[in-house]
């Protein structure tokens, strides 16, 4: 395998269930509010679209990894500003690890905001960058075992 690429999307079910709670508590809560008070009426028909809104963009984003010859990138789409890309000669140390997304970056998503950082969208594998000027960039992953694979096919070539 010369090619590592994986696409990960948001589909915990725990996510749909909060979502659907809340829109189904502001749904009952505009069926029972008080028709007259449109100011009310309104704040809550706002909400519930933002909360449809954010349901949306949750299905539309995607963590999207690829490692080849030229390095790793690695982007949080639908956000041109999550992209990262990492060239062969910029790391010192790459290995697939074990880790916890809560107690380390404090949940998923795109996470950290100081040397350590992370992308990831479920589970507990990651590919653990650190880099030449020892920053820290961890990419979540679902398949470790074939990115450990095409990271050794790399790292070998580089050490030589």
């Amino acid at each position: 395998m010369r090619v590592f690429e994986e696409k990960q999307q948001f589909r915990q079910w725990w996510v749909h269930v909060i979502f659907l709670i809340v829109i189904l508590g502001i749904s009952i809560q505009i069926y029972y509010s008080n028709s007259s008070n449109l100011q009310e009426t309104t704040i809550l028909f706002a909400i519930l679209f933002l909360n449809f809104s954010l349901l949306i963009l949750l299905y539309k984003m995607e963590l999207h990894t690829k490692i080849d010859i030229n390095g790793i990138n690695t982007s949080f789409r639908p956000f041109p500003f999550f992209k990262r890309h990492y060239n062969w000669s910029e790391i010192d140390k790459i290995y697939v690890r074990k880790y916890s997304a809560l107690t380390e970056y404090g949940g998923w998503g795109i996470r950290g905001f100081t040397e350590a950082k992370a992308y990831n969208v479920s589970g507990n594998y990651g590919i653990q960058i650190v880099t030449k000027e020892s920053k820290q960039f961890l990419i979540g992953t679902q398949r470790p075992e074939d990115a450990e694979r095409v990271l050794k096919r790399y790292t070998e070539k580089i050490s030589k």
